[in-house]
């Protein structure tokens, strides 16, 4: 069983860090290497959240999992293997509260062992960029375990931000945000006092740690807004993290910012929020009716056209081989993802795990198909390393190209609509003027 868990962690683990364009994990050394510790962080994507934890932490760990997944033989023997301890929630079935007692029991035998687990104290997972209430489960956990052995275990707790940039999307960002850790043994004297009140103290601290690693906006709407705003902004960022080695701390700093300031607007000022959040809206719809992009319009097409040409021409040839070694093994795990399932929240785990499984089957074959044909093994490696190569390229190039199709529009529409560009030019210059004003004013009240 242990084998399967390590195995599994292994080809995880190299998944996650292909899937991710760029993964950075601050402040990790917050997590202690050894010792009892309890693992919580926010849940926007149900699947991949486990994943990417238990593939990034230096450590053997343990899950609460829904107990409504602990059906059949073959789910149980999975589960167990992947060190899942089923939990088992009202709202999914309120005769089965009574197990809970073995998992409380469970989770204390894991710590007294120095283990670590894994909670998500939300309870539930929903994708957006917003904090649920906090459940008290996991406070209770950490007392009622060092409560049991007299405050001597040394349980720790450690708060986990998760910010994607897009957690069902290939080659996108992730910020994993870790704050110190929080030390059990200080709420020893409230807890023989006042069991409720040392779990309430707690959950608050949890809660106000939490909120300080991810961003957390009003609602789907006003995400939305701030999507919009972060795109607005992308290419000055870009230009930016190139002198820096902190970019995707500096990225969530200011996309918190820009949360701040539009969840500030949408409570006391509606009118603002509103006329800004249509006008950056209706430009972006504009220029996308248009096929252009916004790194066009905000730079001018600085990109030279002929170089980028010959860049496209040269690198032809590499991408077709690139395309048909590697499209089926690309295209299939997404397609089966959203046969498989039907909510958004699984899609992304579901295609990468799906995913890590298909290259290496149809890299398998290829290879084993290539060296009957050649029968040369010198030949056989060489292909055998150019997959993932080629595949890697293949994408980039593909996303380059859409990118200089933007740049090669906005040429045209220069010279022929030379006044429609200049007018979404002055409507950018103005909506981005007056985010900036309505940022400055809110953080002359709001320095913090």
């Amino acid at each position: 069983m242990y084998m399967l868990y390590y195995f599994i962690q292994a080809l995880l683990k190299g998944t996650v860090k292909v899937f991710f364009k760029n993964i950075q994990f601050h402040n990790k050394k917050a997590i202690p290497a050894n010792g009892p510790l309890i693992i919580l962080a926010n849940h926007p994507s149900t699947f991949m959240d486990p994943i990417v934890i238990a593939s990034l932490v230096n450590r053997k760990v343990y899950f609460l999992g829904k107990g409504e997944l602990f059906k059949g033989f073959l789910a149980k023997f999975i589960l167990n293997s992947l060190h899942v301890i089923p939990v088992y929630r009202a709202q999914d079935d309120p005769t089965q509260l009574n197990k809970n007692t073995d998992t409380f029991r469970k989770c204390y035998e894991h710590l007294e062992q120095g283990h670590a687990i894994i909670i998500f104290p939300e309870g539930v997972s929903v994708t957006e960029r917003k904090l649920k209430p906090i459940k008290g489960g996991a406070a209770h956990i950490a007392l009622g375990a060092e409560g049991k052995n007299n405050f001597t275990l040394g349980v720790k707790i450690v708060n986990i931000g998760l910010n994607y940039e897009n957690q069902h999307r290939f080659n996108q960002d992730l910020f994993i945000n870790t704050a110190d850790a929080i030390e059990i043994k200080d709420y020893q004297t409230t807890y023989e006092t006042d069991k409720l009140k040392a779990i309430k103290t707690l959950t608050d601290n949890i809660k106000n740690q939490l909120e300080s690693l991810v961003i957390s906006i009003k609602d789907r709407q006003a995400d939305e807004f701030v999507k919009n705003i972060e795109q607005l902004y992308s290419s000055q960022l870009v230009t930016e993290r190139e002198a820096e080695t902190t970019e995707a701390e500096k990225e969530f700093l200011f996309t918190k910012n820009i949360a701040k300031t539009v969840n500030y607007y949408a409570e006391t000022n509606p009118d603002v929020y509103n006329n800004m959040r249509i006008r950056v809206h209706n430009y972006l719809q504009n220029i996308n009716q248009l096929h252009l992009n916004d790194d066009a319009i905000k730079n001018k097409q600085s990109t030279s056209i002929l170089v980028a040409l010959v860049k496209l021409l040269i690198g032809l040839p590499i991408y077709i081989y690139g395309l048909i070694n590697n499209v089926l093994a690309f295209e299939i795990p997404s397609w089966l993802a959203t046969k498989i399932v039907k909510s958004k929240d699984y899609k992304g785990a579901i295609g990468m795990v799906l995913g890590m499984f298909s290259f290496i089957i149809f890299y398998y074959f290829q290879i084993s198909f290539f060296y009957q044909f050649t029968q040369h093994q010198l030949y056989t490696l060489i292909y055998g390393l150019s997959l993932p190569f080629t595949g890697f390229f293949t994408y980039y190039y593909w996303q380059y190209f859409i990118k200089i199709k933007g740049n090669w529009q906005y040429l045209k529409l220069s010279k022929n609509k030379s006044k429609l560009i200049e007018n979404l030019q002055q409507e950018r210059e103005t909506i981005m003027l007056e985010f900036e004003k309505a940022k400055a004013v809110f953080f002359e009240q709001f320095p913090d």
